[in-house]
């Protein structure tokens, strides 16, 4: 079973709307239709759960309706952070799933519009043979570590490096355990699969299209109107 857990309970405050800016529209449609319509239309994802604030579950109820976005089946409280968001839902999961079956979960970000259907289905069978997996896009800029008066200490070799973006694919129970010791131990991690990194355990990286970024400012949101209009949706 492959379920995606859409994140969508962020404040956006670089975003300076005053509201979840995945209620924000490309082409009269909300940026959080797009971020799941993929993962609908995909065969492989046999569910989605969204993960939104309380007050806003009757807003995404609207949407899920309006678009026919039947395959999410859960909206569930998020938590204060990101991560507090994602563990609320790997543990209300492990409430509902059926035990003793093949599970992978990908965790998307709700202001990820332009994931395609080949990332998605190449995440699911890539965890497959690894458990966990992410997509990024290799830096093009030359990053430097600095101390804390703002001094080069080093250049750090470029094509090392790379961004990351979502979804992010870990096998259930990896992201049960991940998420669970993160969550007893108090560590807040930069991404999902910083917390199976935490474990010791690989993750695989997927180099994805650069389409395929999270709208968090308005150039984002410019940018992405430009991109819509270059692909079919």
């Amino acid at each position: 079973m492959n379920i995606a857990v859409i994140l969508a309970s962020g404040q956006g405050k670089r975003m300076k709307v005053g509201k979840n800016k995945v209620f924000l529209e490309i082409q009269n449609k909300p940026l959080i239709y797009y971020s799941i319509k993929n993962f609908q239309d995909l065969k492989e994802i046999d569910l989605i759960v969204l993960v939104c604030k309380k007050d806003e579950k009757a807003f995404f109820s609207k949407i899920i309706k309006k678009y026919k976005l039947n395959k999410v089946k859960h909206l569930i409280e998020g938590g204060a952070e990101r991560q507090d968001s994602a563990c609320n839902a790997v543990f209300y999961l492990e409430k509902v799933l059926p035990k003793n079956q093949e599970i992978f979960l990908l965790f998307h970000n709700g202001a990820n519009p332009f994931a395609t259907k080949e990332e998605i289905s190449k995440s699911i069978k890539t965890a497959k043979k690894c458990k966990a997996c992410v997509i990024a896009h290799l830096t093009k800029d030359t990053v430097k570590e600095v101390d804390s008066e703002s001094r080069v200490i080093k250049t750090l070799e470029r094509k090392k490096l790379w961004n990351m973006q979502t979804p992010q694919t870990i096998e259930f129970e990896l992201a049960r355990r991940a998420f669970g010791q993160a969550r007893d131990e108090g560590f807040i991690g930069t991404d999902d699969v910083s917390l199976v990194e935490r474990l010791g355990e690989p993750v695989k990286v997927i180099e994805g299209s650069e389409f395929n970024f999270k709208i968090t400012t308005p150039i984002d949101l410019e940018l992405g109107e430009i991109i819509m209009k270059k692909i079919s949706f």
